[in-house]
Formats: structure tokens, C-alpha cells, sequence
């Protein structure tokens, strides 16, 4: 893919970038020499579409930088994960930010770069991994201000063109390195153009007490960016709250996850009018719904946001979509659903995002000593970290949520939820490293609170960012400045200085020795730290205000794909997305909706989550990001092929996990990640029918 080309310096929209290439023969245009022309001139039958800004266009030339990696280069990656460095840390440019998010430590032991994402048997010292093309950078809608980027590869096949949508993986922006290097590099590889977008969320923090945002490509400034709450007490709120900021999920009192299937449209859209600006035709648009191959490709909320894309899609520009361990709620009404695995059955009632959320963020921090460890480990995983878990117990026992106050209570309270035995090694990671951020995000946005309401108490503010007598309190921004958090950041809190220190998070402002994050707050007893009992108890009763509840039930999904080829595919062990309150449940429900005429296929793989792969569980969890990669192919060769072959049935994959120690568990391979089959085994199919699931044991 990588093609010799003649070096062209980056240019901004004012101007037309004109290059010419050797190109490959199968691909090349019938004159030698062609050039590509982005100054978005009115077109007959290509206007822009409504709402829509374009920002900027920069060509990477494959080399000093690229669509992919950043200039970085797969090698380096794979090596070890190196601090982005600004050569001015208060005025980071665009493209040192762009590279930030790009930069991530690839471990390879997973079998990323063999066996999906980079291909390491193509690589060269020539050819690193960097794809050459353009990218054009826009904003859709003043006041929603939905960030979307679209990346053209310089071997973009004109004649059997395509196009991959990448709705942001969770509350993330545009360039997450995940996206980009696994799901974005698929449609890359295929020589189609990949259009990503925000879902209207992005890095939106904003510095209430500097006025300071990030506009859609990083930049600091007051004036066209992303988030720009109004606060009407502005210096009182200051005053009393100091060092505090708004985030554009949180605060922005528009609950942008009922249009994230709109957005994700919008961005196809973008990507038309783009590739027909710049390959037109004399006497017709070049590309549209019917000569071009339309593919949605995403994970967590972002793979909730393409279902919802296919529910919309009534004018069936989508061909296809493959959603891996999507955040979804489907709308149940009156549509019992049923779910079976072996001889048991039992009717199957999703709760919702913020119900179990809620639940796990009240009763783990009690429970962590009564967690067992996987059959490979001798302790749990972040275990070690809860040195004041019976305070929380106590806590909860004189607030009346506990009888005894014991962790085993406090386990068996999170049973009927879905965290189940094989599940519950993984909660005191999670707790940790998603804290009471993880429902807040979604409870606040549904009531549309005001970031001035400090809804339950609790505000974003920076924190201490050394990690050295490390206590979670407010303190303004030191050691990492403002202008760098766009890079840092992927979307929600906390946002990280490494493994043990947050530069933002959701602080206790009530905590009695001073506003700190939660996971050191002392709320019932001062000097007894019990991960902020009061603050969750408040969440979970939330969950109850009729804000919350109608802000919700807009989110809600209808499991109506309009019968679009759709795999889903879902980790069986996974505590973010619980596999029965969101993928098992929206196949039951849309084969009550679609009934026979639906094509939505379900895999189900063992021994993998939300997670990917890497230690602490790299020896309990393979990466999922194999299964969607593995899904998208037989997509691809479903809606590409003369014989149109045939989807996998739905299937449990039994993959099985790489074993050994946590963080020395041996190289995944073949034996590990065991592909999807067309065809299974008849003990591994997974039947979906009139509102049922059927799984094997």
C-alpha cells in the first residue's frame, strides 16, 4: 500500500493540494498522472451537507507522517510505550497532539500484528506500517459541534469504491489510537476511505475558571470549540469551586446519545460529498449509495451508536455493520424475551446501563476481599489497592444497604445484576480505573444537569497529578498543562498521569477533610477513607429522578436494523457491557421486531471482555478485538463476492484463554483466538428466534 510518491508538505483548506504517484496498476486512473483537488468547489448535485464546517486538510506522505501511526510507525509501537513530547508543553501543536493519541503501546503477545491489526509479514524496513493520504477534518452543527474526520489512503479504489464509518469507541474523540490502528487500518487495508465522528462528545473539557476549550483538532482557545457551557454565576461559582472544569458528556444538557445514530449518518454523508468533490464527474455524482460499499465498524458505545445508525437508515446507505461489545439498551415494552443456556430457562430482562453501573459502584468497594481469583492467578488483580474496603462495609451497614456489613453480603448483592463468578476477578480493576465516572457520565448527561448543579456533590476538577504520596485532593494543573489534556485524554474520566495518578476527575466537594476523587474520600467518618459512601448512595438514587428516567428512555433502542447484515460480536466476560443487558438482549428483541427476514448474526466468545488482552489479564482474557476483525472479513466477503458468500451462523466461540501467570502469560496464537466459523459445530450454535436466545452450555 505503500506507494512512491513525491513528498508534499501539509496544507491547509485555504489552498489545493496537488500530488502525483507510481501507481498500482490495478488501481491507477487511465491517465498516468491525476491530482486531487479539496477546495470544495460547488459541484452540481454534490452540495455540502447541512450543518456541516470543514476545518482543515492535511496530506501525509506515508513517511515523516501517516494516517495511521502518527509518523510513529508500527516497530516503534510494538516496542515500548515512549511519553509524547511537545517541543513547547503550553503550545503543543496539532499534529504533536494528533500524534499523542496516536501513540499507544501495542503488545504484540496478544497477537496484534499478526494475527489482525498490522500485518507484520508486510512489513519492511521501507514500509512500517504507514499509510499515505489525506485527511479532511470537519465539525457538524453550531450548537452540537460533532467532530468528524475522514481519511482518504492514497490507494483509495475508485472503481469499486467503499467506505467504513468508525463511530468513537466510549465517550472518546476523534484519533483514538484504537480506532484508528485496528478498525480505521481494516477499512485502510481494503483501499476503502474511513470517516470517523465523536458521536458529540469528544475531548469536550472545558476550564471554567480560564474560559479555555479544545477546538476539533486540539487547540486551546475560548472561541469555536468543542464545549462552551453557559455559567451564570460564573465568579461565584469560581470562588467557591476552584480549579474546576466541565465536560461536554457530563454538562452540555443536550444527552447527545439519542442522536448518536443520526451522527454516525452525518458522517457518511461527509465522506460522500468529500470523495464526489474530489473525483466529479462531467454529467453525474461519482459515488452514492448504490455503486459504493458502506460499511459501520465500532466497538463499545460507538458499536451501540451503529446499531442505532442501522435502525435510522431508511434510505439503506449502510450495507452492513459489525458491533463489537456495543453499549446498547434496548426498549423491551411489552416484548417478553426469553433466554436459555442448556435446560434452563428464564425470561430475560435487561437492566439498564445505569442500574448495574450503580449497583457495582456501591457494593464492590465492600466486597473486594471476598473476590476469588482466576483458576491461573493466586490473587486478584488490583485487590491489593483497597487497603479500607470495611469502611466501605461499615458505611453501608449503618446506611441500611447492608444487614451483617460483611464482602460476601456485599458480593451477593451484585448477583442478581449479572456479575457472576466467572466475572467478579475483574471488579476491583474495574472499579479502579473506571470509578464512579463510569454511570456518572451517563446519569448526568440523561438528567441534562448543569455543571453548576454539582449533581450529588460531586464536580470535575484537576487533581493531584504526582503519584508520589499520592491522595487524589485538588490541586490546580502543574504538572501536565491544560493544553496537553486533549492529547491525554480519551473521552471520560478519570483522565490519567500514568497507573496511579489522575490529572482530572470526579472529586467529593462535601469530603471532610478537603474535595478529593473518591477512591480517597472520607464522606461518613472523618479520617476513615470509605471510597465516598455518600456520593454513590446518591447516584444510585438517581438512577429514580424522573429527569434521569425520561432522559434515558430517549436512548433507548427499538432492535429494528430495517434487516442490515449485522454481526454483533460480545465477550462473554465482560463486566462493562453485561452480555445479557445488552447484546443477548437486543438479538432476542430484534428477532421479535425483524423475525425471519432479519440478518443480524450474534457470536459469543469465551474468555474475552471489554478488555484487550493485556496484563493484568493477559492470561484470562484474549483480545476482542480479533472477533471484530474476524467478523468484518466475513462481511466483507458477503457484500464483495459474485456468489455473495454466506454470513456465519451465530455461534459461542470457544476461544481459550493463553494461561500462565498475569503478565507473563505466553504469546497468543491460532490455539488461543479460534476463528469464527461459517458453519459451527452444532453444540456451539447460538439459536435467535421469536424472542428468544438459546445458548449452549
Amino acid at each position: 500500500m505503500n506507494l512512491p510518491i513525491k513528498k508534499i508538505k501539509t496544507k491547509t483548506i485555504a489552498s489545493l493540494i496537488f500530488f502525483s504517484f507510481v501507481a498500482n496498476p490495478v488501481l491507477a486512473d487511465t491517465e498516468s498522472n491525476y491530482h486531487r483537488d479539496f477546495s470544495h468547489k460547488n459541484i452540481p448535485g454534490n452540495p455540502i451537507p447541512g450543518g456541516l464546517t470543514i476545518n482543515s486538510v492535511n496530506y501525509y506522505d506515508g513517511d515523516s507522517d501517516d494516517l495511521v501511526t502518527g509518523g510513529i510507525g508500527f516497530t516503534a509501537l510494538t516496542q515500548s510505550y515512549n511519553a509524547p513530547t511537545f517541543a513547547d508543553p503550553t503550545n503543543p501543536t496539532t499534529q504533536e497532539l494528533r500524534q499523542a493519541k496516536l501513540n499507544r503501546f501495542i503488545d504484540a503477545k496478544t497477537a496484534e500484528g499478526s494475527l489482525f491489526g498490522f500485518q507484520r509479514e508486510k512489513l519492511t524496513p521501507l514500509f512500517d506500517g504507514k499509510i499515505a493520504g489525506s485527511e479532511i477534518l470537519a465539525t457538524y452543527h453550531v450548537n452540537e459541534r460533532v467532530g468528524m474526520l475522514l481519511q482518504i489512503p492514497l490507494d483509495f479504489d475508485k472503481n469499486n469504491p467503499c467506505i467504513v464509518a468508525v463511530p468513537a469507541t466510549d465517550s472518546d474523540g476523534l484519533y483514538n489510537a484504537k480506532d484508528v490502528q485496528i478498525r480505521g487500518l481494516w477499512g485502510l487495508r481494503h483501499n476503502c476511505a474511513v470517516v470517523y465522528n465523536d458521536k458529540g462528545l469528544g475531548n469536550g473539557v472545558y476550564d471554567i475558571t480560564t474560559g479555555q476549550g479544545f477546538t476539533v483538532d486540539g487547540k486551546t482557545d475560548k472561541d469555536n470549540i468543542l464545549f462552551q457551557p453557559q455559567i451564570s454565576n460564573h465568579e461565584s461559582y469560581i470562588k467557591n469551586y476552584p480549579n474546576r472544569y466541565a465536560i461536554k458528556q457530563l454538562h452540555s444538557k443536550m444527552n447527545p446519545e439519542q442522536r448518536w445514530g443520526e451522527y454516525v449518518i452525518k458522517s457518511i454523508e461527509f465522506a460522500f460529498y468529500e470523495l464526489n468533490n474530489l473525483y466529479p464527474s462531467k454529467k453525474w455524482i461519482s459515488f452514492h449509495k448504490d455503486n459504493t460499499i458502506v460499511l459501520v465498524y465500532a466497538a463499545g458505545d460507538g458499536a451501540g451508536a451503529a446499531l442505532k445508525a442501522g435502525e435510522l437508515d431508511r434510505n439503506n446507505i449502510i450495507n452492513g455493520i459489525v458491533a463489537v461489545n456495543p453499549q446498547i439498551q434496548p426498549s423491551i415494552d411489552n416484548n417478553q424475551l426469553i433466554i436459555q443456556k442448556g435446560n434452563k430457562t428464564k425470561s430475560l430482562m435487561p437492566k439498564s446501563l445505569i442500574d448495574y453501573s450503580t449497583q457495582a459502584a456501591l457494593y464492590i468497594p465492600c466486597a473486594i476481599s471476598a473476590i476469588k481469583p482466576s483458576k491461573f492467578d493466586d490473587n486478584v488483580p488490583y485487590a491489593s489497592k483497597y487497603l479500607y474496603s470495611l469502611n466501605r462495609c461499615e458505611a453501608l451497614k449503618k446506611a441500611g444497604l447492608l444487614k451483617q456489613g460483611t464482602p460476601e453480603e456485599a458480593l451477593k448483592q451484585l448477583e442478581p445484576y449479572g456479575f457472576t463468578a466467572d466475572l467478579n476477578y475483574q471488579l476491583p480493576y474495574f472499579y479502579y480505573t473506571e470509578s464512579i465516572g463510569f454511570p456518572y457520565q451517563y446519569i448526568s448527561a440523561y438528567g441534562r444537569y448543569d455543571v453548576t448543579e454539582n449533581m450529588c456533590d460531586y464536580s470535575v476538577a484537576s487533581t493531584q497529578q504526582s503519584p508520589i504520596m499520592y491522595q487524589g485532593k485538588v490541586e490546580a494543573l502543574q504538572a501536565i498543562p491544560f493544553e496537553q489534556i486533549w492529547g491525554l485524554s480519551n473521552g471520560h474520566l478519570p483522565v490519567w498521569n500514568g497507573d496511579d495518578a489522575t490529572i482530572l476527575d470526579l472529586v467529593e466537594n462535601k469530603d471532610l477533610l478537603s474535595p478529593r476523587r473518591e477512591f480517597y474520600s472520607q464522606t461518613e467518618t472523618q479520617g476513615k477513607i470509605d471510597y465516598g459512601t455518600k456520593g454513590a448512595i446518591c447516584l444510585r438514587e438517581k438512577i429514580n429522578d424522573p429527569r434521569v428516567i425520561n432522559g434515558h428512555k430517549q436512548v433507548l433502542a427499538t432492535g429494528d436494523l430495517r434487516n442490515k447484515k449485522t454481526i454483533i460480536v460480545h465477550g462473554a466476560n465482560n463486566v462493562k457491557q453485561l452480555p445479557n443487558d445488552t447484546s443477548r438482549a437486543y438479538v432476542a428483541l430484534n428477532s421479535k421486531i425483524e423475525g425471519p427476514a432479519s440478518q443480524l448474526r450474534y457470536i459469543e466468545v469465551e474468555n474475552a471482555g471489554y478488555l484487550d488482552g493485556t496484563a493484568p489479564f493477559d492470561n484470562t482474557l484474549l483480545a476482542i478485538d480479533y472477533y471484530g476483525e474476524d467478523a468484518m472479513e466475513w462481511l466483507w466477503s458477503n457484500v464483495t463476492s459474485d456468489n455473495k458468500t454466506a454470513l456465519p451462523e451465530s455461534q459461542l466461540v470457544r476461544a481459550k484463554a493463553r494461561g500462565g501467570n498475569s503478565g507473563h502469560a505466553p504469546q497468543a496464537t491460532s490455539k488461543n483466538l479460534v476463528p469464527i466459523l461459517q458453519t459451527p459445530d452444532t453444540k456451539d450454535l447460538i439459536k435467535i428466534e421469536n424472542g428468544k436466545i438459546t445458548l449452549p452450555n
